[in-house]
């Protein structure tokens, strides 16, 4: 009996003191007063649920706030610490080059990789990391690396033009692209060419661990401690408690492999190979000690790699699809790349063609805006109060913004689900109320601020080149693909489509010289 007794205490005080915590939230907390949902104000499993289960999916969170906002304003409360503001003049004042702001800590668990770049959450630490970086990513050095990407470029176009044009056997391209772009990154990371787009069908393994990668991410930003248990356990007992974790595993085990084969070069005082590539850079940047160590780095790899291939790839396959899908862009372009590169096989500079060509450009630009880079919000912590639409934001405030907000922003954008590289030619202005800015100002697809995306100059370039030679050596067919292919239904903090979908498949037609490769 007096078990029972001490049992019913302990549920009371339990039940009281989460009572306690849930009204605080809602009537004291210093964002009582932010308008938004109850429920997302009393208890972060509001996020949760649209996160892993709404619809059977989950991610759709992102989603839900674009409803939120349509129902509150442009300032909604959607957790017991975050404010999500949809405004797109204020979208620099969180994400700013003025002031460096924490990232809350519990994102940098997103991918399983807490030492990565884009995971750091201490401004000063990222800073840091990112000044040993920045220097291979500058727009100069992208431009030395562009015979790379175009020798890569060749050939993907021979191997479309040997084994797949004018045959009727459709080709991949979310595969396709996926090596192309893994090819190019390996080799300028690490000096290492895996040679993907050899392989049969262009399957490489890295489609499978980004795959994996974005599924973990929200299981792991909702219960953090569910990747420092995974990095804890030992990886064969993870491969049989998780098997789909394996090909993330083996991706993690490569990562390291290839930094080794990089510190034995530096201890073989191969110090010539300390500015050829990222990883040979950052061992031999000055870095104290403890920022060297396998494990920091390889998350730094996984994070070069793995975001940079999926944030290229997404954005060719989301280009071609809509240029092939619509037969004036399709003619627009062609005419365009017909006339500045008469000879479909001789290959032309970057910085002084391709990047200089109006529509080529202006489709480059518009991929990149439907594809929108990292749709998740990534929240800034406030150092000082912040005023929006006369609520007071207290220092401590998680701020945040998202891509897909901006990106689908009716005046900005009008019909912003459609592909209109149209609205890109002639260095357009935002219409009112934003027209004192470029449009280009409100294109946050690599982030803004002190945390912008640092591979941008390379990706640009990978997807300038691609597009230009793919559209200028042969013409396209979509192949039982339709808008379902790359219509987004998920917020995998990358885009993500349907599970039934064989990818964006075309067939290759018209090859003309390129059958000689």
């Amino acid at each position: 009996m007096a078990s029972l007794f001490l049992v019913g205490v302990a549920v009371t005080f339990v039940l009281f003191c989460i009572a306690s915590v849930v009204v605080y939230r809602l009537y004291s907390h210093p964002l009582a007063g932010i308008p938004g949902p109850k429920l997302a104000a009393a208890t972060g499993w509001y996020e949760t649920y649209f996160e892993l289960f709404h619809n059977g999916l989950g991610g759709q969170y992102t989603f839900h706030i674009k409803e939120l906002h349509a129902k509150y304003g442009p300032i909604v409360r959607i957790s017991p610490h975050e404010v999500h503001i949809d405004d797109p003049s204020f979208y620099s004042t969180i994400y700013t080059n003025k002031q460096g702001l924490d990232k809350p800590d519990y994102l940098k668990w997103r991918f399983g990789a807490p030492s990565a770049l884009f995971s750091t959450p201490e401004h000063h630490v990222h800073r840091m990391r990112r000044a040993a970086q920045e220097p291979f990513f500058a727009k100069g050095r992208i431009l030395g690396l562009a015979p790379t990407i175009q020798a890569k470029v060749d050939q993907m176009c021979g191997r479309l033009a040997r084994d797949f044009a004018e045959q009727g056997r459709p080709v991949t391209l979310d595969n396709l692209f996926a090596s192309y772009v893994a090819d190019v990154t390996t080799k300028y990371s690490f000096d290492r060419d895996f040679d993907w787009l050899a392989h049969a069908n262009f399957e490489s393994p890295f489609v499978k661990a980004i795959r994996s990668f974005k599924d973990i991410a929200h299981p792991c930003t909702q219960f953090p401690w569910l990747a420092r248990a995974l990095a804890a356990i030992p990886h064969p007992l993870v491969r049989v408690l998780q098997p789909s974790m394996s090909c993330v595993l083996d991706f993690q085990d490569e990562m390291r492999r290839l930094i080794r084969h990089a510190q034995e070069d530096l201890q073989e005082k191969k110090y010539h190979q300390a500015d050829k590539t990222l990883i040979h850079g950052i061992l031999h940047s000055g870095l104290p000690q403890a920022e060297l160590h396998m494990e920091l780095l390889k998350d730094h790899a996984v994070s070069l790699v793995g975001a940079g291939i999926a944030s290229a790839q997404w954005t060719l396959v989301i280009a071609c699809f809509h240029i092939v899908s619509d037969g004036r862009i399709y003619a627009r372009l062609k005419t365009e790349l017909e006339n500045a590169l008469p000879d479909p096989e001789v290959s032309a500079p970057l910085d002084k063609v391709l990047e200089k060509l109006p529509y080529l450009t202006a489709c480059v630009e518009e991929a990149v805006r439907l594809a929108c880079g990292q749709m998740t919000r990534s929240p800034r912590i406030s150092r000082k109060p912040i005023t929006y639409a006369q609520h007071v934001l207290p220092p401590g405030t998680h701020i945040s913004a998202d891509t897909w907000h901006m990106h689908h922003n009716e005046v900005l954008y009008p019909c912003s689900t459609a592909f209109r590289p149209e609205r890109w030619l002639d260095e357009p202005y935002a219409p009112a109320p934003y027209h004192s800015r470029p449009l280009k100002h409100f294109m946050v697809s690599f982030g803004k601020g002190t945390r912008r995306c640092i591979g941008e100059n390379l990706a640009r370039a990978e997807i300038t080149v691609a597009l230009a030679s793919l559209f200028r050596r042969f013409d396209w067919e979509l192949f039982e693909t339709t808008y379902e292919d790359v219509r987004v239904i998920r917020d995998l903090v990358a885009p993500d489509v349907s599970r039934e979908s064989k990818g964006v498949r075309v067939l290759v037609k018209n090859v003309g010289k390129s059958e000689v490769y």
